[in-house]
This record gives structure tokens, sequence and C-alpha cells, in this order.
């Protein structure tokens, strides 16, 4: 009689920051560390078939380097019932500070890849006013935003939205959050948005607004579901 070996199996999506030094690490660096960490936790991660056989573990589009990411998400198939909570507290202890798990959730088969489904993606530019409290600098920067970016640049098929505000209290700090475009939609007549020749090119274009760049993060990533944008755990 044969050994009945256990099928059950639970696939998790989990979601993690990378933050400080971290953000220099490759998107091949990220999948490595998760692979260990997700071992030394004794978490039974299974493996495709094959002469070379490699640990079923997907994560969303990687981010440009050099850029620090609250908004990394992967999916792992895991032999066994492994409760999703479960697995943020076992591989938080395996995990630096700098890349920690800060959300899980089972997700099942049908459920669509990380890659595939990533539509769109949030940075946060936290830019920084040299000369200091010029309020018609910033109306002049606000217009050029809406003019120059948005309708006539480079970057306008790509660029989904941009929203602006000043941080409270201050003219000399402004948010600007920045959705760009991960895949193609056709009814849009769209462009994958590049992040670095965009930063580049934003840089440059700051100065004549006396604006320079002092942040930038990766906040969020947003799948389309039925016109509306949702986070990878709010898809589920």
């Amino acid at each position: 009689m044969t050994e009945q070996k256990n099928v059950y199996e639970t696939r998790i999506r989990f979601k993690f920051c990378k933050k400080d030094e971290f953000k220099y690490l490759s998107h091949l660096d990220i999948s490595r560390i998760m692979s260990r960490a997700l071992r030394r936790a004794e978490l039974e991660i299974k493996y495709s078939q094959g002469y070379n056989p490699k640990p079923k573990i997907g994560f969303s589009p990687p981010t440009p380097l050099g850029v620090e990411s609250m908004a990394e998400y992967a999916d792992v198939l895991l032999d066994g019932d492994i409760d999703a909570s479960e697995l943020k507290k076992k591989l938080n202890l395996e995990l630096k500070p700098q890349m920690l798990i800060s959300e899980t959730k089972t997700i099942t088969e049908k459920t669509e890849n990380l890659m595939n489904a990533t539509a769109i993606v949030q940075y946060g530019f936290e830019l920084y006013m040299y000369s200091s409290g010029n309020k018609d600098m910033f109306k002049k920067f606000y217009a050029g935003l809406k003019e120059d970016l948005i309708t006539n640049s480079d970057f306008s098929r790509s660029i989904f939205d941009l929203k602006i505000t000043p941080l409270k209290g201050t003219l000399d700090i402004i948010l600007l959050k920045l959705l760009g475009y991960a895949k193609i939609f056709k009814e849009e007549n769209n462009e994958i948005f590049k992040f670095n020749s965009f930063q580049e090119f934003f840089e440059n274009w700051l100065n004549q607004y006396c604006l320079n760049i002092k942040d930038v993060k990766k906040e969020e990533i947003f799948i389309m579901s039925g016109g509306v944008l949702k986070t990878p755990m709010e898809i589920i």
C-alpha cells in the first residue's frame, strides 16, 4: 500500500515594505531573501517540477532601484493548512525591520497573479521649494503641472492621475501623488509609465519653479476592477 501524500496547500498574498538601505536591493535579491526567510520560519514552500525547481512565489512588478516602497506584494504557495496571520507572525521574526510584512490574506488558485494584474502604480513625491513661501511660484507650478505634464509632455499618456497639496502649515513643502500606468489598456490609448525617465525629466523641469525632489516613495499599487481601482488586498 502506497503512502498517501498531503495534497492540501495554501496560497497567501502578503504586503511588505522595502525601506532605508533595502531600497537598493534588486528584484532578485528580494526574491532570495524571502525564500530564505520562509525556510528559516519552517514554512514549507512548494517548488516547481523539473530539473531546476524554483520556489512558487510570485511578486508584484519591481520597484525602481533607490526608491523606497511601502507597497511590495507577493503570492506564495505553501504545503499544508497555514493561516495567513501565522505566516505574517513567523516570517516577520526572520525579516529585517526594513522589510517587514504589514498585511496578509489567503487567496485561491483563481486569483490573478500580481505581475499581470497590476494596472496602476502610485508614487509619492515630497517637493521642497527653496524660494521660501512664494505663493506666486506655487500657482505657476500648479498651472505648469497641468499644462506641461498632464497635457503636453512625453509622459502625458503614461500618467493616470496627478494630485498635489501643500504640506499643512507651510508652502515650502509640496506633496505630489502620481499614478502611472503599469499596463496597456487599448481603450485608453495609454503608455507604460517609466519612472526613471520621468524622474530625470521632472528634476530638471522643477528647477524653473525653485523646487527640488526631497523624497520619493512607492506608496501603493492598484488593480482595475470594473472600472474601479482596488489594492491587491481589496480585490480578494
